[in-house]
């Protein structure tokens, strides 16, 4: 089960994270405002944050919570022995910035400004990734569109600019595919930008990340802020599911040719308010803090 962590709980890296000076933020969380349900109880469950993920006693994620606002957490990067720490700031009570840091020397810094509209979706983001060496560093933009009524993400367009150059040369393109409101697939197409600026789609490269098989009950990811997992997930895209109101049982990464499939099966057991508390076999498992 180990190995399989980048997949099993897919967090790719994150945080330590501190609040900035704003620390009266109203980035409050409704962990119970979801599809999962209450299990025919008449009792509605206590409201309540994901704390911390442990694989066999191993401290994987670590999530803090001040009173309602997200502080900072903690995520194992992959199934390295890398685990990256973050900072989120907050401008006029929302996260406007998130700073991840690795624990290992010479870790990709990933330093992100992000906008939220009204109803709370990142709307732009930039990006700030600084290496130990200038020519894998990098700076990209980010454009999102949402559907119609402005609810499910559907496209996001980032442009980069790399090893200090101040043009555009490469492109990821992220379309989104839903069953329900769960994000189902993320087909991410990378390549190169015309001389105009556009996606020049002949040099794509295409990775696809599904989440199958969605259950019906919490996402744990779902009593934590949106924007720090959309944050994250540009940088580790097969963490989109964590976005989804619901639980993937499995999760298939099909990567450029020749590279081969990934399919990573994905159990849980419930709680009597249908939160996720471990895996089938109790090695995984998630705990929360009431609030």
């Amino acid at each position: 089960m180990g190995k399989n962590y980048l997949f099993k709980i897919i967090a790719g890296v994150f945080f330590g994270l501190m609040v900035s000076c704003d620390n009266s933020s109203s980035d409050q969380f409704e962990p119970s405002a979801n599809n999962g349900g209450n299990n025919g109880n008449t009792t509605p469950p206590p409201a309540r944050v994901l704390e911390k993920i442990t694989l066999s006693t191993n401290l994987q994620e670590e999530y803090t919570v001040n009173g309602t606002v997200f502080q900072k957490g903690m995520l194992r990067d992959g199934t390295t022995s890398n685990y990256y720490t973050g900072t989120v700031t907050y401008i006029n009570n929302k996260i406007g910035k998130i700073k991840f840091l690795g624990s290992l020397s010479g870790s990709m810094t990933y330093d992100f400004s992000v906008s939220e509209d009204s109803k709370g979706n990142v709307y732009n983001a930039t990006c700030t990734a600084t290496a130990t060496t200038a020519i894998d560093s990098f700076v990209s933009d980010y454009t999102f569109t949402y559907d119609a009524n402005g609810k499910k993400l559907v496209k996001i367009l980032e442009k980069r600019k790399v090893a200090g150059n101040t043009a555009y040369s490469l492109f990821t393109e992220s379309t989104f595919t839903y069953i329900g409101d769960n994000i189902f697939k993320v087909e991410c197409a990378k390549g190169t930008l015309t001389g105009t600026g556009a996606p020049n789609m002949a040099t794509a490269k295409l990775t696809v990340y599904s989440y199958q098989n969605y259950d019906s009950k919490v996402n744990p990811f779902s009593t934590l802020p949106k924007t720090f997992f959309t944050a994250w997930s540009l940088v580790r895209p097969e963490n989109f599911y964590r976005i989804s109101p619901n639980n993937p049982t499995s999760v298939y990464v099909m990567p450029p040719s020749p590279a081969p499939a990934v399919n990573t099966p994905m159990t849980y057991l419930y709680d009597a308010y249908n939160y996720p508390v471990s895996d089938k076999d109790q090695i995984l498992k998630y705990t929360y803090r009431t609030l």
